[in-house]
């Protein structure tokens, strides 16, 4: 008990000292229904977020979401750049560049005769890049009167700008799959080649250019043009930003992911929303990120937490690292003194002597650990944490476990449950007990052999194939038994058998009809076969008929295999979840939902493995519960 309470003290300090910073959404808006944003920028103090939307407006915002401007434009707003805390660069569609105050008043106005791509703009506003239709291109504008100042042509058609928050570098991406680094003044100081199509660009004060690509990766450029780092990302990369410091990159991928990824190009933080994200911002000291997505979601995440938490979670992974090396080898030597002080070090000895042995069970070993031990370990941990591989994860303790109690699928699925396990049970004992008992009292052993035979043979049929069968036999227009009662007459009781709410349950629970399992078939079958036949010769000479033996002699010798079939069943059940996945998918509605397939479905489809994790380790216990109790109250004969 004491080893036990210290084990669980060291698991504890370990959790603790493993858990990273949260990283919190503190602000979530959504501009109207169809307004997928298309550019987003900040003010320098931080306080004013400008957002450009296919809508034909841009709008401003505070820190909290709050309306402040809604400007409208005559086409789409491709871009948004924001000077200072004073003024706001707007490109539209409609082939002009726009310049307000932030309080939208027109300060000017310039038609460039082409639809206007994007717009960038270092942060005192005296260098602003505009991106024009399908033009090799990139024009710098005069962000005081929006004369053109200047060109600079790049040979091919530009994919993307983006110029450096203190105005000496500009970054370009050509649909030419290059990236372009000029000056202040436009002249080229590097091209580079890229393995991919270039979907966005930024770039730092000190000329370090970011390349987001769609196959997907972000790559990171220093001032020469060299690669140094390539960060993998889940899809096609929408949008890249960089941090004013150069020290910080954000991310957003098609897939609806935000990353923050550190100057060393390791993910520091990432996050899943519900719709493709299209834009991505930090504020001027990378406090906070904002993120914008096609639905029109706009995010605001403190990032700060993750950032400065890499560095301590880096330094705590070390320590613990080297504490475990530490206590392997303490333990290491404990064990070494505790076997010579009881002269028991001749056990090394015979392991060397059968080393063959050993390193023939090694792959065994190796596999059930690596396959079995390690995954179960590792959904205990991260049932802690919103889990995100790959990226950062928050610990949030017993929240995935509190948030099952208010899941409406959840206890939805916990009745469903229910139901599945007393027909389960009923299922798995009772048809197979009475075809092994009519097979046992066949006179004739090659008729055992034949039946036997005839029921086994039946597993080579694949459970998907069996599963496929049954959803067409419930198939409400060309369906068997809709058919049948229509043939017999019973027109009036043809039914939608799974697209109905009320039957649903039921109908998947008749999957298998007549639910001889091969499994407990053989195993209740042996049973019988164990029996001695002159204990039951002895009740026959009593007088016992067939009910009676198999009342008085059969039921409680079998006990133990009724034991270990209502453990299987049980196990199965709470587990399983094939079938319902692929005849109903958990409806219609929820009708049919059961634990396993949220587990699923948190995991794979809404990408919450944190809380798969936790449904897991619920449903685990729940096993190991009931097994336990089955265990110590269903006795066999032999116990």
């Amino acid at each position: 008990m004491r080893n036990g309470l210290k084990l669980g003290l060291v698991a504890l300090g370990l959790f603790v000292l493993l858990a990273p910073t949260s990283v919190f959404a503190k602000t979530n808006w959504t501009l109207d229904p169809g307004k997928g944003v298309t550019s987003l920028s900040l003010s320098a103090d931080g306080s004013k977020l400008a957002v450009g939307s296919y809508d034909t407006h841009a709008y401003v915002f505070d820190q909290e979401g709050k309306k402040l401007t809604d400007i409208a434009a005559n086409n789409v707003v491709t871009g948004v750049t924001v000077i200072g805390n004073e003024k706001l660069l707007v490109s539209s569609d409609d082939r002009r560049l726009y310049a307000y105050d932030l309080n939208g008043n027109l300060l000017w106005e310039s038609n460039l005769k082409k639809r206007v791509e994007g717009v960038s703009a270092s942060a005192d506003g005296s260098v602003a890049a505009v991106t024009v239709q399908n033009s090799p291109d990139l024009l710098l504008i005069d962000t005081a009167s929006g004369e053109a100042k200047g060109k600079t042509n790049i040979g091919f058609r530009v994919q993307d700008a983006a110029v450096a928050s203190n105005g000496k570098y500009i970054a370009v991406g050509g649909k030419d799959q290059n990236a372009y680094l000029l000056d202040e003044q436009g002249k080229l100081l590097y091209k580079a080649g890229m393995d991919g199509t270039i979907s966005s660009v930024a770039v730092t004060g000190e000329g370090e250019l970011v390349v987001g690509l769609t196959t997907p990766k972000v790559i990171v450029l220093n001032a020469k043009g060299e690669v140094e780092r390539t960060i993998d990302v889940q899809d096609a990369v929408k949008d890249v930003a960089v941090a004013s410091d150069g020290r910080t990159i954000g991310a957003a991928d098609y897939a609806g992911n935000f990353y923050v990824i550190s100057d060393k190009g390791k993910v520091l933080w990432k996050i899943r929303v519900n719709a493709p994200a299209t834009r991505v911002v930090f504020d001027a000291k990378a406090v906070n990120l904002y993120g914008g997505t096609e639905d029109g979601q706009i995010y605001r995440y403190d990032v700060e937490s993750a950032v400065k938490g890499a560095a301590s979670a880096a330094r705590n992974a070390q320590y613990v690292n080297v504490a475990i090396a530490a206590g392997v080898l303490i333990a290491a030597a404990a064990l070494f003194l505790v076997l010579k002080k009881y002269n028991r070090l001749s056990v090394f000895r015979r392991i060397w002597k059968a080393k063959w042995i050993y390193v023939a069970l090694f792959p065994a070993f190796f596999l059930l650990i690596g396959f079995l031990y390690v995954p179960a370990i590792s959904g205990l941990y991260h049932s802690l944490y919103d889990w995100h591989p790959g990226g950062r994860s928050s610990y949030v303790g017993l929240a995935n476990f509190r948030r099952m109690l208010t899941d409406e699928y959840v206890t939805k699925g916990i009745g469903n449950l229910a139901i599945l396990i007393v027909t389960g049970l009923i299922k798995a004992i009772v048809p197979p007990l009475v075809v092994a008992e009519l097979i046992y009292h066949l006179k004739s052993k090659r008729l055992q052999y034949y039946f036997r035979t005839a029921f086994v043979s039946s597993m080579v049929i694949p459970v998907v194939a069996m599963l496929l069968i049954w959803q067409n036999l419930y198939d409400p227009n060309l369906g068997l038994i809709n058919h049948f009662l229509d043939a017999i007459g019973l027109e009036s009781l043809k039914h939608s058998w799974l697209g109905d709410s009320k039957t649903a349950i039921w109908s998947v629970i008749f999957i298998g009809f007549p639910f001889v399992g091969i499994l407990q078939l053989l195993v209740l079958y042996s049973g019988l076969l164990g029996i001695s036949e002159e204990l039951i010769e002895a009740a026959k000479m009593d007088g016992a008929k067939f009910m009676r033996i198999v009342r008085s002699i059969h039921l409680p010798l079998l006990s133990g295999q009724f034991k270990f079939l209502i453990i299987l069943t049980l196990i199965g059940v709470i587990q399983d979840f094939n079938a319902i996945l692929i005849v109903t998918g958990g409806g219609p509605m929820d009708s049919t939902y059961v634990p396993a397939l949220q587990m699923y479905y948190a995991a794979t489809k809404f990408d919450q493995l944190g809380y798969a994790s936790a449904l897991g380790v619920s449903m685990f216990f729940v096993i190991l519960l009931i097994t336990v109790i089955n265990m110590k109250f269903l006795r066999s004969s032999r116990e």
